[in-house]
């Protein structure tokens, strides 16, 4: 996904609902020119990188705009070199009742009563920066080919 936030456009703004939390690289915050003493200490532990724990530097909350949808989200920056710029986990989805479609590359939220949708980005992955397990997923071969066994064996 594509976002802005503080009027600084972000690229590959990754929405994971199985994280329980909101993340912000320590480099993103950088880039968006947040000095870091600005920001409230943080203490919680984020288990699940590098098979360990990452302790959060600090917690920021920023306002977000994606396509026409506005939203904020309490995100815990991290000094971890990441594959994405921004992860907005359970607490953004459910704060603002998104319901995200990782099949179709897009998400629906309901505002005054009527369903949006806001579309992924069609070609995430740049040629200056891919890691090939993000990228092999949109190459042209992948795209005619459909990644799924044929047949899988049941085991009782």
């Amino acid at each position: 996904m594509a976002g802005y936030a503080r009027e600084q456009k972000l690229n590959e703004i990754l929405i994971d609902g199985g994280s329980v939390v909101n993340i912000l690289p320590l480099q993103t915050l950088k880039e968006i020119g947040i000095p870091i003493d600005e920001l409230s200490n943080g203490r919680l532990m984020i288990q699940g990188f590098n098979q360990g724990g990452q302790r959060a530097i600090s917690i920021i909350r920023m306002k977000l705009l994606m396509d026409d949808m506005i939203s904020t989200a309490l995100f815990h920056v991290i000094d971890a070199k990441t594959s994405y710029n921004m992860l907005l986990g359970c607490p953004w989805l459910h704060e603002n009742f998104v319901v995200p479609s990782t099949w179709h590359q897009y998400f629906k939220y309901c505002c005054n009563g009527i369903v949006r949708k806001v579309l992924g980005d069609s070609k995430p992955i740049t040629e200056a920066e891919s890691h090939f397990a993000d990228a092999k997923y949109y190459t042209e071969d992948a795209k005619k080919k459909f990644y799924a066994p044929r047949r899988a064996k049941v085991i009782q």
